[in-house]
């Protein structure tokens, strides 16, 4: 059962009992709480009172809720209606009437202070997705497949199609750059692969792969954009 049509089912459920239970006097509430809204003390009142509920059109606006939430208070609002039903019979049910009523008045309201399914609800944002580095088997697989090629440009061929379905670590990025005999390669490199490295606080590590000072100042460049 669903949880509007569970309470449709209570609010069913409570009028029976309410109608069964309305020539007892009213109860009054434990010292030192407040009133709230008393019980209707007939059929007739609670069924006005859900048509204002239709009038103002809470019957008709798709609301954001929490499901768990609301079916465990309909399960205990059907547990204190059961109860309350049996016992009517033995003339001592209206305790478990009242706190039926007082359950159905904090669905009623969680259900007028949920926000509009239609508009002006927010939902948190999705996690943002988690990576990880490539494995080293596929790493060397990489790194054995840039050796069989002779000339630099191939080697970054395959550099770049290995960025499309993985990350690196700075540590890794340093192995393929090992690959590489001239320091423009190693640039090139590493703007390659440069996006998909993970932990990029570690890049000053990569200043040891280049002798030059032009070269430095070109990696912190590539690092730091």
């Amino acid at each position: 059962m669903t949880p509007m049509k569970a309470l449709f089912a209570a609010v069913t459920l409570l009028t029976a009992v309410a109608a069964s239970a309305q020539t007892a006097p009213a109860l009054a509430p434990p010292p030192g709480q407040g009133t709230g809204i008393a019980p209707p003390t007939s059929s007739a009142e609670l069924r006005a009172d859900d048509s204002n509920e239709l009038r103002r059109g809470r019957r008709k606006t798709m609301v954001v809720i929490e499901r768990e939430d609301m079916e465990q208070r309909l399960a205990h609002l059907e547990k204190l209606l059961g109860e309350a039903f049996e016992r009517s019979r033995r003339g001592d049910g209206r305790g478990k009437l009242r706190e039926a009523y007082e359950e159905l008045n904090d669905i009623r309201e969680v259900l007028a202070s949920a926000p509009d399914a239609r508009g002006g609800y927010n939902p948190p944002p999705p996690p943002p997705p988690s990576y990880l580095p490539i494995a080293e088997g596929k790493l060397q697989k990489i790194m054995s497949a840039m050796s069989r090629e002779p000339f630099a440009e191939d080697k970054l061929n395959v550099l770049e199609d290995a960025t499309r379905d993985h990350h690196f670590l700075v540590s890794q990025v340093q192995q393929m750059l090992s690959q590489f005999q001239f320091s423009k390669d190693r640039l090139q490199a590493v703007r390659l692969l440069w996006s998909n490295v993970l932990d990029r606080q570690n890049g000053f590590q990569l200043y040891n792969s280049f002798q030059f000072s032009n070269d430095k100042a070109e990696l912190k460049k590539i690092i730091s954009g």
